[in-house]
This record gives structure tokens, sequence and C-alpha cells, in this order.
């Protein structure tokens, strides 16, 4: 103990004053000692509850955090852009300059919300901004690609479109997203080049299989197709039984494409393009109510771009069954959501007079 030190090292008659000195000595340094641990005990104390603090800091500023991000996307589904910008940023002032894969994120949100209410050049402002903070971010050229194809800027869409490219590496589902907004876009020629970079991308597993088989199948080249899938199968891909299904349909043979959807929406089910492939072949064979069926269970899910097919191909499977009053209500809800369907709208008027 400390007040040992305060002895002499030789040995010697001692006055009991000497005594009571030393003795007074140890108890003083003995007192100091239990201040000083009783001092620590407090300072352990006050760091706990500090850490603990902060903890519960931290819980509130990511619950406040994902709480503004779900408002944002409330927002956005209500057609509220202005109220959705406003709550992605309040959701990105939570993180404190602290960027993560969540804040990238919203940050697509905030500029997709940008965009949709009429305020082009902040969302560009915000996608330069994701790009500037990581230079081979794929999806952030791709979006802002997308934006500038939207404004028929196509030399500053290929722009981008070809960084995204050149930072995709082996994200198939990148280089089929390209392909896709290239031929929206009237570019089938460069569309097609993209679907050749994702092939290049190489890979041995079974999503690389079946997804250089769904290359093919875009392509057009069948038996390439064909040979991918159906090693993706043997590797126990199941995504591969759905494309395979896909490259049964475009070649006419509907029964073993029709089996194919059926046994993978059966352990599937969450699945919206099966669902709507599936729908379409029992429409144009007549089976309305399982159209109808199926069509609904795709839009029950996230159909996201395959919302308007779906939702145009209930409307026809209603009309042909004969139920022109769901028919009706369906196509209200279209018109709203695609009001430059010209078709629709003169299919509308007559479906008001039935």
């Amino acid at each position: 103990m400390i007040f040992l030190a305060v002895y002499h090292r030789k040995r010697r008659k001692t006055s009991r004053g000497e005594v009571e000195r030393r003795t007074l000595i140890c108890y003083t340094k003995a007192d100091e000692s239990e201040a000083i641990m009783k001092k620590i005990k407090y300072m352990a104390v006050v760091l706990a509850t500090g850490l603990l603090l902060a903890g519960c800091e931290e819980d509130e500023t990511q619950n406040n955090k994902d709480a503004y991000r779900q408002i944002g996307i409330n927002c956005m589904q209500e057609g509220d852009y202005e109220g959705a910008i406003d709550a992605f940023q309040n959701a990105l002032d939570q993180s404190l300059a602290v960027v993560g894969e969540e804040e990238i994120d919203t940050c697509y949100y905030k500029a997709a919300a940008q965009y949709d209410a009429g305020k082009k050049e902040d969302a560009i402002e915000t996608y330069q901004a994701l790009i500037n903070y990581d230079k081979k971010n794929a999806q952030a050229y791709f979006l802002l690609g997308e934006l500038y194809r939207k404004e028929n800027d196509m030399d500053k869409a290929k722009e981008n479109f070809n960084l995204a490219a050149q930072y995709a590496g082996s994200d198939y589902e990148m280089y089929i997203a390209l392909y896709q907004e290239c031929y929206a876009a009237g570019m089938q020629t460069e569309g097609q080049e993209y679907l050749k970079k994702g092939i290049e991308a190489g890979g041995k597993s079974a999503e690389d299989y079946a997804q250089r088989g769904r290359i093919y199948l875009l392509l057009g080249d069948y038996d390439n197709a064909e040979t991918e899938l159906t090693t993706a199968i043997h590797k126990k891909s199941t995504e591969a039984s759905l494309y395979m299904a896909q490259l049964y349909e475009v070649k006419g043979e509907d029964e073993k494409a029709a089996g194919l959807y059926k046994e993978y929406i059966d352990e599937n089910q969450d699945n919206p393009t099966a669902l709507i492939c599936l729908g379409g072949m029992e429409l144009e064979k007549g089976n309305y109510d399982s159209a109808i069926n199926y069509l609904k269970m795709a839009l029950d899910l996230d159909a996201g771009s395959q919302k308007q097919e779906a939702q145009r191909n209930l409307i026809l499977a209603y009309e042909q069954s004969g139920d022109f009053a769901s028919a009706k209500s369906e196509m209200e809800d279209y018109t709203k959501n695609y009001p430059n369907d010209e078709e629709a709208a003169r299919e509308y008027l007559f479906l008001m007079t039935r």
C-alpha cells in the first residue's frame, strides 16, 4: 500500500510522538488512497452514464433519420414532392456529415423528388454531389443520364451512360437498365452495345449464367440464351427458370412457358414479372379469371416500371370477361396515373357509356 513508503529502512527506537506522527501520516495516506478510489469510481459512473446517454442519443438520431426518410417516401407516393424534399433533407441533417449507404440512398430519393417537383437543376446538383463523393458511382451516372434522357439531351445522357457502363463491373442489372433507357430513346444499337458489355463481364456462378442468358434473350440470341439458362438451372438458379419461361414464350412454346411460370410463382409469389407474364398469357388464351387473379397479385406488389402494362392488361381482362364496372373503376385509376395515354382516354369514354 502507498503509506508504507513513509517508513525508514532501518529499524530504530522511536518515541511515542514519532509513532503518533507516523501513524498520522499512515492514516493520511490511507485516507488519500480511499478518496482517490472513490473519485475513480465516481468518474467511472459518470463515464458510463455519458456513454449510455450517447448511445441513447445515437438511437434517437437513427430513429429520427428513419422517420424523416419514411415521411419523404410517403410524400412522394402522394405526389407531395416539396414535402418529400424537406423530409429527405431533414433525414440527411441527422447524419451530421457522416456518409454511409443509407445517406447515399436518401440522396437518390431526394434527387428524384427534386426532379418530380420541377427542380431539374437541383436534381442535377444532387447527382453531381454523389459523383464528386465517389467518382466510380455507376448508379449516380446512370440516374443523371436518365434525367438528361428525359430532357432529350442525348449527348449528356450518353456521356453519363457510358460512365455508368465503365464502372458497372459485373452489375448485370445496370447493363440491362442502360439497354432499356436507350431502347426508350430509340437508340437500340447503343443499347445492344451495353448488353454486350454485360456478357463480357464474365463469371461462372449460377447468377452469372442466369443473367447472361437473360441478356442473350434480350439480344434475340435464343440459342445462346438457352445454353446459359440451362447451365444456370443446373446450378440451382431460381431466376433462370423465369427467364427460360420467357424464352419459351417468345419462341411460341406457350405450354412449356406457362408450366415454368407456374412453377416459379409457386415458389416466388412476390415476383411481379412472372405474375404479369403469366397474366398476359392467360389473357391471350381467354382465361380471364386466371388473368385477373395473376394481374391483381402483381399490382398488389411493387410492379415498378411494369405497373402500367399490368394495369392495362387487367382492364382488358375485366372488359373481355364482361365486368365493365370493374374495368371502368380500374380505368379511372389508370388515367390518373398515365394521363398522356390518349388511347386509354378514348377507351375510358367508351366505358362510361356501358
